[in-house]
């Protein structure tokens, strides 16, 4: 059986009031719909619930004994309510789903939950399995994510996004590589063998897009999904690897690696922060996605 829960905000007026006039005033409605609410009460009730004696409506036994629990349930919607336009990050429990580039996840993550774990120590991040470019609205509609970290891609009108980053593309190799000695040209980039980090199994990568334009084209020996297995990839081996200037810079210090600028412009890399609107103004994930943004600015 549907009920309005409308009708126990009038239920509770009228108890109050002991009038429907005054409860209309009260509600803000006319006195028609105020009455009009109070017949369906009572069918819902199968009782009067209200009698009149003299100027005044006085609560039936069913009414007495209801109206607690009516008072108790509007002032549970109440908070309810007032919660949903709040967020305390230090008692919160939430669980925030993200999904995040693989070259790019320990570059914001490791921040991000260092920043958190001192204003919500209760809160739990899950970096997932990064979303299919083609199933990333869906995923932010239903919730099954809520927030993506990504190169810019095209989104419809449901999704928002701001750039949170922008990094310029460079090389890395291993120490004391046998073919890229202090400086690294464009004929010894071409001549190197390649990873590609990315979680399609085929497919360029962003570089490729660039090199193909003046005809030009590279070997690519290994993919893997992770930088981090890239990185212990050509630390034994004369592979080079192609990533952004801040993840070079990171894990350059990690396995003391060479870097080189690549040998030919590339436009620029930004990293978006992407969300769905039916949560723009949601407190917790507004929280939470300037959490990021100021993750990334603190690099």
């Amino acid at each position: 059986m549907k009920v309005d829960l409308n009708l126990f905000t009038v239920f509770e007026a009228i108890y109050c009031e002991g009038n429907v006039t005054k409860a209309a005033l009260v509600l803000n409605l006319s006195q028609p719909a105020v009455s009009h609410a109070l017949s369906k009460l009572r069918e819902q009730f199968d009782d009067q619930l209200f009698f009149r004696q003299g100027n005044e409506m006085k609560p039936t036994v069913v009414a007495k004994n209801a109206i607690t629990d009516v008072r108790e349930a509007l002032n549970q919607l109440q908070v309810c309510l007032q919660q949903a336009k709040q967020f305390d990050p230090a008692s919160s429990r939430k669980t925030f789903t993200l999904s995040i580039h693989g070259s790019v996840e320990a570059m914001y993550l490791s921040p991000l939950v260092e920043a958190i774990s001192i204003e919500a120590p209760q809160v739990v991040i899950t970096s997932s399995a990064r979303v299919r470019r083609t199933e990333l609205e869906n995923k932010l509609a239903s919730g099954d994510i809520d927030v993506a970290l990504d190169g810019l891609i095209p989104v419809g009108d449901y999704i928002k996004h701001t750039q949170i980053d922008e990094n310029e593309m460079v090389v890395i190799t291993r120490k004391n590589h046998p073919h890229a000695k202090g400086t690294l040209n464009l004929e010894q980039y071409l001549n190197l063998e390649h990873v590609l980090v990315s979680s399609r199994s085929t497919g360029p990568g962003i570089e490729d897009f660039q090199l193909g334009r003046l005809g030009l084209q590279r070997k690519i020996s290994l993919r893997c999904q992770h930088t981090l297995a890239a990185c212990r990839v050509i630390l034994d081996n004369d592979l080079a690897l192609t990533v952004p200037r801040n993840v070079a810079r990171m894990y350059g210090q990690m396995f003391n690696l060479c870097t080189y600028p690549f040998p030919i412009d590339l436009p620029n890399i930004g990293i978006h922060l992407y969300w769905h609107s039916n949560i723009d103004k949601d407190p917790a994930n507004r929280w939470l996605r300037e959490k990021i943004i100021s993750a990334a600015s603190g690099k």
